[in-house]
């Protein structure tokens, strides 16, 4: 660990006693559906309007590029490269999809509903990696990197993470202080969020710490993590109609929490543990939701998302200094292409080409999308080899291995001599698998979707914005509309709940009288300044009948389901399954994956051999190191050097 230089706020803790999840495995219902007393207070089930919560009174998040503590710790401790996790754990996540030869994930402990379900990691966490290596004075400062930074700011789960933090870790007295309806307090504290720093061979990284409590192993430190539910994560745009997507049971193929963890494994968990371990904390705590309203909550600590990832809650560290050790050799070859310059540059590991594949392009000043066109670019190709006792192995083996095996990676890097225009083709392939089409809302057109864009202002910039080219808007197909039929129903079960319940006492477990609603959480709602702009938005889009659409969704579902009421919990396990058999594949559709011009015949090396390899391993204090070997080319064995 490396001391911060500025002076920190103090790291948060649990609020509502959300504590005793840490120590109690699973999940944990905020309320008990069958018997409807609440585990936790009430005031946590109804979620603030992100419209309604003043982002702009936080510091918010500083990039690596921005964060002078950082530079000046990369400087003092003579390393090259500085960056935080957000920017850092895409790369790393490449690096392990190389070397574990496309590693499935272990589902074993889940129910059979999911043991026939697809086992690979999503084409969202498998997606294209860019980042800016921001050059200064010798430092390279990485910032994660966006092409259309507006379709991020209105995605509504980039906001919903800040407000939920701030929603479980305060008590309602002060998280109103943060709401827009409160006026705002003219001191600001000056100190920083909480980080940790730490430093590698090469690299000093930086860690949002988000949460502790000094009753955990190590330094008590876990992230919190908010994870919203299936239809809101496939169909973002649409969220005001799919929060009424309800989590039912624990387990089951859908509506349940088995669901939301069944797409953590797949999708979050190894990002997860990057983040956890470059923070050094002992794991996440996940709070599902679908926007409008928390279900559970459930600790996760970290030996066993390295169960789920690796196959073994032992071999976590290994898999992670492996990694790091092939990052900075890597970070090391892409800075000579262009040396002493701010660069752009575009990971991706496609999944069976047994390689990861860097495209980097120098910036100019002003790093302008015009200028970007111009500037030439360079490919860069890595291979990886792994071997166990000297013996060559596959990546899953080797991933698995006890971590007391001699485990060495062998690696290649070469510099493609390709002319640009096949360079630049199949970059761009690499692109159009780096986004994802925007579904268009129920109800909205191609005519009135501007409209709504321009209303999806979560921070209230003063500056309109409209959609542009880079962030095109489609027809949903079956399976959302399927998902969208279950939120209708979802919603309709919730309404007609409250209905039933009116009037009734709310009991909490382990309190003797009913809870009083002291904050107004469940009273009649008055128009809000976010609910005012609601009514706005639903001007702009024309009205559709539910039963309509969810008439015509059935009619393009399997048979299997032709028989049932979509959203029926009733619904079997195979019904569900067949529209839901690997949901990815919507991100497959929405992502061009189709494996075309991503990689031409390789061409003539320009600074590397073949034969050029380096051993990846661990020094008797643990740490990861990097030892020259050179191997004879065309040989499995490495050759003795003299």
């Amino acid at each position: 660990d490396l001391e911060p230089i500025s002076e920190q706020q103090p790291i948060a803790r649990l609020s509502h006693g959300l504590d005793r999840v840490l120590f109690n495995p699973g999940v944990h219902w905020l309320q008990d559906p069958r018997s409807h007393v609440y585990n936790f207070t009430p005031w946590l089930e109804k979620i603030p309007k992100v419209n309604d919560f003043a982002f702009e009174r936080l510091t918010g998040f500083i990039k690596s590029s921005k964060d002078d503590d950082l530079y000046t710790l990369a400087k003092r401790e003579n390393r090259t490269f500085a960056g935080s996790t957000s920017s850092l754990t895409k790369i790393l996540s490449h690096i392990y999809f190389l070397i574990s030869g496309d590693k499935h994930v272990d589902t074993s402990n889940l129910s059979a509903a999911f043991q026939s379900e697809a086992k690979s990691f999503t084409p969202g966490q498998r997606m294209p990696a860019t980042v800016i290596l921001n050059y200064r004075d010798g430092v390279y400062a990485i910032d994660s990197d966006s092409d259309s930074p507006e379709a991020t700011d209105r995605n509504v789960l980039t906001w919903m993470g800040t407000l939920l933090e701030k929603f479980l870790t305060t008590s309602p007295q002060e998280f109103k202080t943060h709401l827009r309806s409160t006026p705002s307090d003219p001191e600001v504290n000056p100190k920083r969020e909480a980080y940790r720093y730490a430093k590698s061979n090469s690299f000093v990284m930086r860690s949002q710490l988000d949460c502790q409590d000094p009753r955990l192993p190590g330094t008590g430190v876990f992230d919190i993590k908010t994870r919203a539910a299936l239809p809101i994560r496939m169909d973002v745009l649409n969220y005001e109609e799919n929060s009424g997507y309800l989590i039912r049971t624990l387990q089951g193929p859908l509506e349940s929490f088995e669901r939301e963890y069944y797409d953590l494994i797949r999708s979050a968990f190894l990002k997860y543990s990057f983040q956890a371990r470059i923070g050094n904390m002992d794991g996440v705590l996940v709070a599902y939701h679908n926007t409008a309203r928390l279900f559970g909550f459930q600790y996760v600590p970290l030996e066993e998302m390295d169960e789920r990832l690796f196959g073994s809650p032992e071999v976590g560290e290994r898999v992670f200094q492996k990694c790091l050790a092939l990052l900075e050799i890597v970070a090391d070859e892409v800075i000579r292409t262009y040396p002493k310059q701010s660069l752009k540059c575009t990971f991706e590991t496609l999944e069976g080409k047994g390689r990861m594949d860097i495209w980097v392009q120098p910036l100019d000043a002003e790093g302008s999308a015009e200028s970007q066109k111009t500037a030439p670019m360079k490919q860069i190709q890595v291979t990886a080899t792994n071997y166990l006792d000297e013996l060559r192995t596959r990546g899953p083996k080797a991933v698995e291995a006890p971590k007391d095996s001699d485990w060495s990676i062998y690696w290649t890097i070469s510099t493609l001599a390709d002319n640009q225009p096949d360079i630049l083709k199949r970059y761009q392939a690499a692109k159009d698998r780096q986004y994802r089409d925007f579904l268009l809302p129920s109800g909205a057109t191609l005519e009135n979707i501007e409209e709504l864009w321009g209303k999806l202002d979560f921070r209230k910039a003063t500056a309109p914005s409209t959609l542009d080219s880079t962030s095109p808007a489609a027809s949903p197909d079956k399976r959302i509309e399927f998902l969208r039929s279950v939120a209708r129903s979802g919603r309709e079960h919730t309404e007609a709940v409250a209905d039933q319940r009116k009037g009734m006492p709310r009991l909490v477990w382990g309190e003797g009288e009913p809870w009083v609603d002291e904050h107004g959480v469940f009273d009649e709602p008055v128009e809000s300044e976010s609910e005012q702009a609601e009514v706005a938005m639903s001007e702009a889009i024309p009205s559709t009948d539910s039963t309509e659409v969810a008439s015509e969704s059935l009619e393009a579902l399997p048979e299997a389901l032709s028989d049932g009421v979509v959203g029926d919990v009733a619904q079997t396990a195979d019904a569900d399954a067949d529209i839901l058999h690997d949901i990815s594949a919507v991100d497959k559709v929405n992502m061009n994956v189709d494996g075309q011009g991503t990689a031409g015949p390789q061409s003539p090396l320009v600074e590397h051999t073949i034969g050029e390899s380096q051993e990846v391993q661990q020094d008797e204090t643990g740490s990861a190191s990097a030892k020259d070997v050179r191997g004879v080319p065309g040989s499995d064995t490495p050759a003795t050097s003299g």
